[in-house]
């Protein structure tokens, strides 16, 4: 296995088991013209959503294509250059945020959703900024039934982590079923000076619903990858009914089933910090 890092606008890194090499990049994320698509989720036309064109620019099988790096939402860089139809041309499965942390992203089935402080979950706009997502083209290579009830997030981690014991792998992870009950969180907008991502979560607001259908969208990353991206499990939610969604704090299972894509590639896109 190897992991390609390829970094847009600054330096373009390889990394490989056996070969490092550092070269300069001038490609930059192109610009987007503004959408017209609603913001409602209700009857999703994708013709207008976010992830809408014929050919995406990253296009490897088990990849996952990146956009900024936790590190810098850590030291308060909450805006990026790159626009939620980028991002959706990129993959049709991840996570992410928005500029100001805006809201929380969920990439799911080709639609680039983004869910709010205010409790609304809605389809981004085509030139919606993201500072940060991590998406990647979702085909199952391996699926497993949770047929008894978990009580929490560490038995959920706890049933994947033993069917998949290997740490050291990539794996983008789809859980479907229904939740006894889940609890989500979206950041408050910030207003600069920006706060670094840990100050801004203290003020975020949490959401908890019982007895709900949806779909987990996120990934088991492995502790190597450092500050690039959020390490172990991250998950992100959005329902069935297009009504709820968030970054995922805890979670109940009644019954769900669990597909995993194994990852061989994460390509890195970092635009110029100043």
């Amino acid at each position: 296995m190897s992991l390609r890092f390829r970094v847009l606008g600054v330096v373009g890194v390889v990394l490989s088991s056996s070969l490092l090499t550092i070269g300069c990049s001038t490609s930059a994320p192109s610009a987007e013209p503004e959408s017209t698509a609603a913001d409602s989720v209700v009857a999703v036309d994708k013709t207008e959503s976010a992830l809408t064109s014929d050919r995406p620019r990253h296009q490897a099988r088990e990849s996952i294509a990146q956009f900024g790096t936790l590190d810098q939402l850590n030291r308060a860089i909450l805006d990026g250059p790159t626009t939620a139809g980028e991002v959706g041309r990129s993959g049709d499965f991840g996570v992410g945020t928005y500029n100001a942390l805006d809201g929380e992203m969920i990439v799911l089935d080709g639609v680039v959703y983004r869910f709010t402080s205010d409790g609304v979950l809605r389809v981004a706009k085509h030139n919606d900024l993201v500072p940060f997502a991590a998406v990647t083209r979702f085909r199952t290579d391996q699926d497993f039934v949770i047929s008894s009830p978990l009580a929490d997030y560490a038995g959920l981690q706890g049933f994947v982590s033993n069917a998949l014991p290997d740490q050291n792998r990539l794996f983008a992870l789809k859980v479907h079923g229904t939740f006894t009950s889940i609890k989500t969180r979206a950041p408050r907008r910030q207003v600069k000076p920006y706060p670094t991502l840990a100050e801004a979560t203290k003020t975020q607001v949490e959401f908890t619903n019982t007895n709900i259908r949806g779909t987990l969208v996120g990934f088991r990353l492995p502790a190597y990858l450092g500050t690039a991206n959020a390490t172990g499990y991250h998950f992100h939610f959005v329902s069935d009914n297009h009504q709820v969604g968030g970054h995922v704090l805890d979670v109940a299972v009644n019954w769900a089933t669990v597909e995993a894509q194994n990852v061989e590639h994460l390509q890195l896109n970092v635009a110029d910090e100043d």
